[in-house]
């Protein structure tokens, strides 16, 4: 028999045998020899189902632990809404007769609400009545009717009207608030129908730098009592916005947030009494939770974009020919010397007769030299923007008058450098030449940009002087000029006829309007290579200018203005284009396709009517709270990236010097402050010493206020006037001392004030980038408060408008209560030291010397006495530096 072919059983330990009996027991089928296919197959589909089983009763477990510890988020308690910012508006016209309504072939409303164009809201005839349907925003409008686009009437059916400063009258309008209309709050219960805030209104969400956004939210006057934004994201915090003013049933709350990132994650906690509710993409949770679910993400994206470096600029306003001769060797032959008796005659300059018929020509030999020569000063002064009026080649001592666009006035610079320029076309601007005034011109720039200055030219696009070749052009050659199309000829004569913007055939011939480039085509391509010649010389845009003023900028069309912006911004981007325009300028501002900002004219009216005017017997000033409301008109007619930029003047070229209002209080402003003409009665006598303590409240509270200080060359040593061109008299230097009218001295602690309220300026960035509002004020009605906030950091301006010592609160903001309070304009706490001579483009600083005003951790108000005119500055302290000019 074959071993191989008879199976035998195989042998297993005992400790084998044993696990086979365990197995057994289980239930388990083992095979001591080949395993069978079918239980095999039984047993690993059993344990399938249990490992099955076992994962899905584990998930289920989890997913119940999950929901214990996440609940699902709440529905929303209700959307908010709240009334429409705008009120529809019904304007109507009838003529007193048949026959006058037949010479009536257009008929506009023009007011503060559309910038008073003549033509941007026609009426329409219904039978011998003209009708005009508009929104406007509540609150007391101005307006007037324009008939046949130059004849302009008021109102013969409005309730009431003002004056408008300039001899005539405005019809007013007032606008009721549908906030009036709604239901009183309710204790304890929040109304969502009395809320707003819309993302999408650059108002209320307005994206003011790259890291800073401004948030504001409105309710229902009484209806809130604590507003915060919550910011849940990766940098999580909260911050409290603050009432910045209660105004026709809506109380405006507001605050500029520090942002991390590209966008920003948000949602507000609102508190009224006991009942706390979450806002979050327009609707109201009642957990924290779901708001943070449904939490505003907004990208930090600009809708109107202004140069950031505008925003913390403090300008200083130049009128070339009276700030600093710096070169004998271009003075005209028939300057007046410096030091000269303004009153006085020169006679080796011809003057005789009348005063006005020679001081408009007169010359002081001012010059481009000069202005670089006192850059060290005004850097001591803390300044870091110069404005700077024409200094195109003009016959005039002005410059508004230009004979070229390209060129630098030789009395500026070089005495008879133009003349050697040969072979330049005017529309060739390949051929164009650099003077050795530009060059000194240029040079100027360059050494302001390293001492850490910007630059602004003043620019007149809209005209041009009778001495501008293209214009002689027209003069000798008539309608066969190639410039014929160039200007506004009347008559073709001879001798030829034009419009000019002083008179017809006047002095200032104004350039032809175009429908489709705003200007004449000629003019425009000529006015555009001129902004390149000095935006960028020779292609480099960091030897050029800063950006520019625009002299009468209305009198130019929309149509050029948003061209030109494009050219400008595409040559440099940072670039600031200022425009002058005195009324409320929204037109060009608010979409962000023309100007950055305006001259803020409305603000120097305000500062005017509280501060100089008087309230009684028929006075025109304002009350505190008048004031206040003012200022938030001010601050409601742009966004307020275009609110941070405004240069924020108390005078100018254009008007009489603020000194000189104390003197002449509840006078119409820019109205009656011309000796030759419109107030002969004007007093022009040195400003008291009390005049010029009440000036320094006026400049504490332009540095604090929303905007861009502007300084006029003089205001600071303490130089009085009548407005033009009384307010343009020679610069005041020490070094000059003692000048022909005795009376002409350094006011000195004038000029130190300054320069501290200057440096509090560029030291707080709350005041140049920070949401601003009124602070109420217990104690005295004449004292008025506000403050500027940036996120935690909190800067409180109280001054006192009386010639009495007062005892008054404000209120305290929770932030900085258990911490130090410092007057940053006091010696007595802070000192102001002027930076090192090798820091070429520092500025002063303000150091700490004593802790100041501790506020008690539970305090909710602060105590204050306030001497008479008295002005406080009150904030944390914050270590400022010397290099604090745009260089860095």
């Amino acid at each position: 028999m074959d071993n191989k072919s008879s199976p035998r059983p195989q042998s297993i330990s005992l400790v084998e045998a044993d696990r086979v009996q365990q197995r057994a027991k289980w239930g388990l089928l083992v095979s001591l020899g080949r395993p069978q296919p079918l239980f095999r197959r039984a047993s690993w589909r059993l344990s399938f189902f249990w490992g099955l089983l076992v994962a899905s009763l584990l998930l289920f477990g989890l997913a119940l632990a999950s929901c214990a510890k996440r609940p699902v988020p709440s529905p929303p308690i209700a959307a908010i809404s709240a009334p429409p910012r705008l009120v529809r508006v019904t304007f109507s016209y009838q003529p007193a007769s048949l026959a006058s309504a037949g010479t009536i072939k257009a008929l506009c409303v023009a007011g503060d609400f559309n910038s008073w164009s003549v033509s941007a809201n026609p009426m329409l005839r219904h039978a011998n009545r003209w009708i005009a349907s508009l929104r406007l925003s509540p609150g007391v409008h101005q307006y007037k009717f324009v008939l046949n686009h130059h004849q302009w009437i008021t109102d013969p059916h409005a309730a009431k009207r003002v004056s408008n400063g300039m001899g005539g009258f405005n019809s007013c309008i007032d606008v009721v608030s549908p906030w009036l209309k709604l239901s009183p709050p309710l204790a304890n219960r929040i109304n969502p129908q009395a809320i707003s805030f819309r993302t999408a209104n650059t108002r209320e969400f307005d994206v003011i730098a790259h890291h800073d956004v401004r948030l504001v939210l409105r309710a229902q006057t009484g209806g809130l009592s604590h507003v915060r934004v919550i910011l849940p994201g990766p940098h999580p915090g909260s911050i409290g916005l603050h009432v910045v003013e209660n105004h026709a049933g809506a109380t405006t709350w507001a605050n500029v947030i520090p942002v991390h990132g590209p966008t920003v994650s948000y949602y507000f906690q609102l508190v009224h009494g006991t009942d706390r509710v979450f806002l979050a993409r327009g609707y109201l949770y009642a957990s924290a939770h779901a708001a943070r679910a449904h939490a505003y993400d907004s990208p930090m994206q600009a809708r109107v974009v202004t140069p950031h470096w505008a925003k913390k600029a403090v300008w200083y306003e130049i009128f070339p020919d009276r700030f600093r001769n710096g070169s004998r060797a271009n003075d005209p032959g028939h300057h007046i010397p410096w030091r000269w008796n303004w009153n006085r005659p020169y006679r080796p300059a011809g003057e005789k007769g009348n005063f006005y018929s020679y001081v408009y020509n007169r010359f002081y030999g001012g010059d481009i030299q000069g202005i670089q020569q006192e850059l060290p000063y005004l850097r001591h002064l803390g300044v870091n923007a110069l404005y700077l009026t024409p200094v195109f080649q003009a016959p005039s001592v002005h410059k508004y008058d230009p004979s070229s666009f390209i060129h630098i006035d030789d009395g500026f610079g070089v005495k008879g450098s133009l003349a050697k320029i040969k072979g330049e076309h005017t529309r060739n601007p390949s051929t164009w030449q650099w003077s050795a005034s530009d060059k000194v011109f240029l040079a100027m720039v360059a050494a302001a940009h390293r001492q850490g200055f910007k630059v602004i030219m003043d620019v007149p696009f809209g005209h041009c002087g009778v001495d501008f070749p293209p214009f002689q052009n027209v003069l000798k050659y008539g309608r066969k000029s190639p410039y014929a199309k160039w200007f506004d000829i009347t008559s073709w004569g001879p001798p030829v006829q034009y419009q000019a913007w002083d008179k017809p055939n006047g002095a200032m011939p104004v350039f032809a309007r175009s429908i489709r480039y705003g200007l004449q085509r000629g003019v425009r391509n000529y006015l555009f290579a001129a902004t390149r010649r000095w935006l960028a010389p020779n292609g480099n845009v960091k030897n050029g200018v800063d950006g520019f003023r625009l002299d009468t900028a209305p009198d130019v069309p929309h149509r050029f203005w948003i061209a030109w912006r494009r050219l400008v911004k595409s040559i440099n981007p940072h670039a600031l284009i200022i425009g002058e325009i005195w009324t409320p300028a929204q037109a060009w501002l608010n979409r962000g396709n023309q100007f950055d900002g305006v001259m803020n004219y409305p603000f120097a009216q305000a500062a005017t009517k509280y501060f100089a005017d008087t309230i009684s017997s028929g006075g025109r000033g304002l009350s505190s709270r008048q004031f206040a409301s003012h200022l938030s008109q001010i601050l409601s007619y742009y966004p307020y990236q275009v609110d941070l930029v405004n240069q924020n003047l108390l005078n100018s070229q254009d008007t009489d010097r603020f000194i000189s209002r104390f003197m002449n209080p509840n006078l119409p402003f820019n109205g009656a402050d011309r000796l030759q003409d419109s107030n002969p009665h004007y007093s022009t006598a040195k400003p008291t010493a009390e005049a010029y303590t009440r000036l320094k409240e006026v400049v504490a509270f332009q540095m604090a206020f929303a905007g861009a200080p502007m300084i006029w060359y003089g205001d600071e040593v303490g130089m009085w006037g009548a407005s033009d061109p009384a307010n343009r008299q020679p610069m005041i230097w020490k070094d000059l001392q003692p000048y022909d009218n005795p009376a002409l001295t350094v006011n000195t602690p004038l000029l130190h004030f300054y320069r501290r309220a200057i440096a509090a300026r560029r030291q707080l960035p709350a005041l140049q980038i920070g949401s601003w509002g009124r602070l109420r004020v217990v104690g005295h009605r004449r004292v008025f408060a506000c403050y500027r906030s940036l996120g935690h950091n909190h800067v409180y301006l109280v001054v006192n408008r009386s010639a009495a010592t007062v005892h008054i609160e404000i209120p305290v903001f929770h932030f900085d209560r258990g911490h130090h309070l410092l007057n940053y304009l006091s010696p007595r706490y802070c000192k102001l030291l002027l930076p090192p001579v090798k820091d070429s483009d520092a500025r002063p600083i303000l150091v700490r010397i004593r802790h100041g005003l501790l506020i008690n951790t539970q305090a909710k108000s602060l105590r204050l006495t306030l001497k008479p005119w008295q002005a406080m500055l009150l904030a944390r302290y914050r270590r400022g530096q010397f290099q604090a000019g745009f260089s860095h």
